[in-house]
């Protein structure tokens, strides 16, 4: 079943964060400018990246990276993880204040949840190669 616009949108970006959490990251300094090189450089060599179409043509449309990974607000039909970007580091919350990345059975819940049926290990290369990106 193809997945709505909106949905590809919303799994990316918890998916970002789901990776960036198991890469032991909950926040990172807002500098848009390298979060936007960033995210697009990591998306667009992401092995899993053709699952979301929508995602590349809002990138290749000239959406800023920064917004695209961060879409998955607390106000967004996101379940597990999502962004807060209201201060001066951007910040991944659990929506359960419980939640817990080094339980197996918090993180197969979080992947469950996340559209586009990617491994655990495919969001945690996206969120590395994106600190790789934002380091260099």
């Amino acid at each position: 079943m193809a997945i709505t616009p909106a949905r590809q949108r919303n799994a990316v970006s918890e998916g970002m964060a789901l990776g960036l959490v198991l890469s032991g990251h909950s926040s990172i300094p807002f500098d848009k400018l390298a979060l936007d090189l960033a995210f697009e450089g990591a998306f667009r060599g992401w092995r899993y990246a053709d699952r979301y179409p929508q995602v590349r043509t809002d990138l290749r449309n000239g959406s800023d990276g920064v917004w695209v990974m961060t879409h998955a607000t607390e106000r967004k039909q996101v379940w597990v993880l999502f962004w807060d970007t209201s201060g001066r580091e951007i910040q991944i919350v659990a929506r359960q204040h419980d939640w817990n990345p080094d339980d197996d059975e918090d993180v197969d819940h979080a992947l469950n949840m996340i559209d586009g049926d990617v491994p655990r290990a495919g969001w945690v290369a996206l969120a590395r190669d994106f600190m790789t990106h934002l380091r260099a």
